[in-house]
């Protein structure tokens, strides 16, 4: 999943989101650090692997939607 959310935030990137791409993978990873840091069971994931998919739907709402006033410049072909 990893690979993927990566994947995803490249892509958001690119689509204008800049350094908001960076949050969802951020928050996730964060929230997995903390829980594996203080014990947690493997087990008891579920709530991880929920906040896990909502970083991945996050990116792809991101990689879908250009961010509002990022269009792409593209050259008017009759200016010189």
């Amino acid at each position: 999943m990893l690979i993927v959310e990566i994947i995803l935030t490249i892509a958001a990137w690119g689509r204008g989101w800049k350094w908001l791409s960076l949050l969802p993978l951020g928050i996730a990873f964060g929230i997995g650090l903390i829980y594996g840091a203080s014990g947690g069971n493997v087990e008891d994931m579920g709530a991880i692997v929920l906040v896990d998919v909502a970083a991945i739907i996050a990116l792809i709402v991101m990689t879908i939607v250009r961010k509002p006033g990022t269009e792409p410049k593209v050259k008017d072909p009759d200016t010189k």
